[in-house]
């Protein structure tokens, strides 16, 4: 069961306290607060009444109103009573869970991080994608270029992605059938997916505009084609993992990316789905894989809502921690099914 960290909601308590009227510190020697009740008004009779307390409870916090009676965990608090910071306080209280368990478990194998070089045998597409410039190209200014690091993907990254004006003029230089009169001739960042031999096989579309229905549009080369990001940059000798998205994917070294939830249709040694314990598809997803004898990571933090890769840069981890984390959670066999029953909500 998820226990938030106590100092972490003792700030927070500090943090919303300009929300709580009359609110002080009624012990000296202890961690015990009053305020006016902020959910059921507190006394009308008297401004001065103060019946909502905070206080520590076997190394926790909560809250206890004597005039109305509500009562709980200072996170159901945050959560049903202050919804406009519950968000960041959640992403700080995951944070440290995450980081607690990369702290605690050190792997024994090597952590190894995405090259911070760019690799010279990288193929230079701006000419042979239509209307395409590639990111490292753009200044750093340009909005496409603020999309990408606004999402913290390393800027050693950037000559992997694409821009093009004109989504559909570049769609249709690649593409084995004629594209639709309605297909969009938007500017999306351009993800483009190898070979193992370097050939352009697919491209991906990322939508710059944040009310578009499309996300995310693929185009293939030919009907054939396997719908996997990053094959040119794997390197058998070493372990290799599978996420589902490919911006994930440019976090981890040597990885490839489904564009789905299926990730057993790739090769990978490790397959990273998404941390979702309450979606029934993941769940069956994962369970058919490990009993398939596939290794697996199970997160250590069962959030109630997803969480993937990027979230998880997002919320602060660092590359060297998520790698940790990752290496400490593979498992296999009866050990993946034991830490899988904990980890679902399903």
């Amino acid at each position: 069961m998820f226990k938030p960290n106590y100092q972490i909601d003792i700030d927070w308590l500090y943090k919303i306290s300009y929300k709580l009227e009359r609110f002080k510190k009624s012990s000296p020697s202890g961690n015990t607060f009053v305020c006016r009740c902020i959910i059921c008004g507190d006394s009308a009779k008297s401004k001065k009444t103060a019946r909502l307390f905070f206080y520590t409870k076997k190394g926790s916090l909560n809250y206890d109103c004597k005039n109305c009676g509500d009562h709980g965990s200072f996170y159901s608090f945050m959560r049903d009573v202050c919804p406009q910071d519950f968000e960041e306080y959640k992403k700080q209280q995951l944070l440290d869970r995450f980081q607690s368990r990369s702290s605690g478990h050190k792997s024994k194998a090597h952590i190894n991080l995405p090259p911070k070089e760019e690799d010279t045998n990288t193929n230079d597409l701006s000419e042979s994608l239509v209307g395409c410039v590639r990111l490292d190209k753009l200044p750093k200014d340009h909005p496409a270029v603020l999309y990408v690091l606004g999402r913290q993907i390393p800027d050693y990254n950037l000559h992997r992605l694409f821009y093009a004006d004109n989504f559909r003029v570049t769609a249709q230089s690649i593409a084995y059938e004629e594209l639709s009169p309605k297909f969009p001739d938007e500017p999306r960042i351009v993800i483009p997916f190898y070979s193992k031999d370097g050939l352009i096989e697919m491209i991906q579309g990322r939508s710059l505009d944040k009310q578009s229905k499309l996300r995310y549009i693929s185009i293939k080369s030919s009907e054939g084609v396997d719908k996997i990001y990053g094959k040119e940059k794997i390197d058998n000798s070493k372990t290799t993992y599978c996420v589902e998205g490919p911006f994930d994917s440019l976090f981890i070294d040597n990885c490839v990316a489904t564009c789905d939830s299926a990730l057993q249709r790739s090769n990978a040694n490790v397959l990273i789905f998404d941390n979702q314990p309450r979606n029934k598809e993941i769940i069956e997803l994962m369970d058919t894989a490990i009993s398939n004898g596939r290794s697996v990571v199970i997160w250590p933090v069962s959030p109630n809502d997803k969480i993937d890769i990027n979230d998880m840069i997002l919320m602060g981890l660092s590359q060297e921690q998520l790698m940790n984390i990752i290496q400490t959670n593979t498992f296999s066999g009866l050990k993946a099914k034991l830490m899988f029953t904990k980890w679902k909500k399903v």
